[in-house]
């Protein structure tokens, strides 16, 4: 019940932000261009400065911050809160603004993004799926053209069903995609993303076939399957905790090379006999060419909040799978990634 009403309520700020663009919280006493407010000066915990080179009125206005998914997801809630903390402390009179841009697993608000103008006023999430719909389908949005600032989370991926359904083990779901080839319906979020992706590779190691359906968001993914309207879901650790909270779902296996230390008691697909690995990492990126003093302070601020004792606090029950990193970090993992997927994707094509 606690994890149950930790989420509530950071279902409820996102609605709020939404809703408003910006804390109710008068925190505007320092100008844009003051280094930071005057909390933050004085809290010795809050250790970001502002590079040279970096405008002296940056931010002069919203920054947007392009989501392609729906409302409600694990991350969607953490950049909230990460966003609220950054504006109270560096004391800027405008904050960052989620818009979301929904639809076609991502491609909407990614392709969106990476057309905006690099000046720092426009970052998006940029997931290891990301990456995988790019190379699919020739898209700009790789990891040559991103400027990342901050690794948000690395998170295990999960296939699960409801907690009433039939199939107890990963090997019932298996067998029943085997017996009964594409008449078991798994949702994702996205049919050539990581998840995507890992429905195929399962399907290769088992001989199973699923009928894979995708869905607009991690949360939609999760009600069709907790009523009864999915066989199954193939998603991230992080989306879950909700719907595991109130006991709708349960989690067959992840797809960590261990097992998770949020699932300690769930097998890996590895356990279960598939030489799959399915992690989804979860970035902060601005288009590439943005002004790199501009993506150290971004990423300097990432970093402080997401070690700011409110915002952990705020988190505690929330069991979101933290990986920070900051914008050097990141842009080595996800290059990493890229060739990665891009050197599979040259031997065995998936879409």
């Amino acid at each position: 019940m606690k994890k149950l009403a930790a989420m509530i309520l950071a279902a409820a700020m996102v609605f709020s932000l939404a809703a408003c663009g910006s804390s109710n919280k008068n925190t505007a006493e320092a100008t844009p261009s003051s280094p930071a407010s005057s909390e933050a000066a004085s809290d010795s915990t809050w250790n970001v400065t502002r590079p040279e080179g970096l405008p002296a009125d940056y931010p002069s206005k919203e920054i947007t911050y392009i989501y392609p998914f729906g409302v409600g997801s694990m991350q969607d809630i953490y950049i909230r809160i990460l966003a609220e903390k950054i504006k109270e402390k560096e004391g800027w009179k405008n904050g960052i603004v989620v818009k979301q841009e929904e639809g076609a697993s991502g491609d909407i608000g990614w392709s969106d993004f990476i057309k905006s103008k690099p000046d720092g006023y426009t970052i998006g999430f940029a997931p290891t799926a990301q990456q995988i719909t790019a190379i699919a389908f020739g898209k700009e949005y790789t990891a040559e053209n991103m400027s990342y600032i901050f690794n948000m989370m690395s998170d295990p991926g999960a296939v699960g069903v409801a907690s009433n359904s039939k199939y107890q083990t990963m090997q019932d779901l298996i067998n029943a995609a085997k017996e009964n080839p594409g008449k078991i319906t798994m949702g994702v979020t996205s049919v050539t993303g990581s998840e995507g992706l890992a429905v195929i590779q399962l399907e290769n190691a088992s001989g199973a076939k699923f009928n894979v359906v995708p869905y607009d968001g991690e949360t939609e993914v999760l009600t069709a399957v907790a009523g009864g309207h999915c066989d199954a879901y193939c998603l991230n650790v992080g989306d879950l905790a909700t719907f595991l909270s109130e006991g709708s779902i349960k989690i067959l296996a992840v797809g960590s090379a261990e097992r998770s230390e949020l699932q300690p008691d769930v097998p890996t697909y590895k356990e279960c006999g598939y030489d799959v690995i399915q992690v989804n990492s979860r970035a902060i990126a601005a288009p590439a060419g943005t002004d790199e003093a501009i993506i150290k302070y971004l990423s300097d601020c990432f970093m402080a909040a997401a070690a700011d004792p409110d915002v952990q606090a705020q988190c505690a029950d929330m069991t979101i799978p933290y990986d920070t990193k900051d914008y050097k970090d990141t842009t080595d993992m996800f290059k990493g990634y890229y060739q990665e997927y891009k050197d599979l994707w040259d031997k065995e094509p998936w879409a």
